[in-house]
């Protein structure tokens, strides 16, 4: 059995995490705008946990991705372990992970690291090794991650991406709808 690993934004759900805390954050607090620059100068991770501490999203209301939920409810009756990978902060990745009940672990970012492209291949490979898991995501970013692993699994993918990953191992369940 080789673990599922799949991303959270624009893949199991259909926005981006840190556009939503951004833009919850700007309504309740249009000021803040101003530190925005010197928050993500001081790193990715930093900025999201600015904002995760003045924002809660309510994850029962995302926009989930059937496609991507069905997929993942198969191959965790196949007794396939799950875990989410998420560039979004942690805190959110958890109340995700809580809210779906599919999820055996979570990796995510915190203040101090931006769990995203080569930062989440490395990661995932020192975890599971290479070639030893499976990888849904959606974006150019994660073909890094996608070249470590066993199967690439493509959602929400733009006609752009299936080329530029036609060398891999892959499986497109969805294509992006323009």
């Amino acid at each position: 059995m080789t673990p599922l690993i799949v991303d959270l934004d624009h893949t199991l759900i259909d926005t981006d995490l840190l556009y939503e805390s951004s833009i919850g954050v700007l309504k309740s607090q249009p000021w803040l705008v101003f530190l925005y620059p010197f928050w993500f100068m001081r790193g990715k991770g930093y900025l999201k946990e600015q904002l995760v501490q003045r924002f809660d999203i309510n994850v029962a209301n995302l926009p989930y991705n059937q496609t991507t939920l069905n997929y993942i409810k198969t191959r965790k009756a196949q007794g396939d372990k799950i875990i989410l990978a998420t560039a979004s902060h942690k805190s959110y990745a958890f109340a995700v992970a809580k809210h779906i009940k599919l999820f055996d672990d979570v990796m995510a970012s915190d203040k101090n690291f931006n769990l995203s492209s080569r930062n989440k291949a490395d990661k995932l490979v020192v975890r599971f090794g290479n070639k030893n898991f499976d990888y849904m995501g959606d974006h150019n970013r994660d073909i890094p991650v996608w070249e470590a692993s066993n199967l690439s699994i493509l959602a929400n993918a733009s006609e752009t991406l299936i080329k530029k990953t036609q060398h891999l191992n892959r499986l497109i369940i969805s294509k992006k709808t323009p």
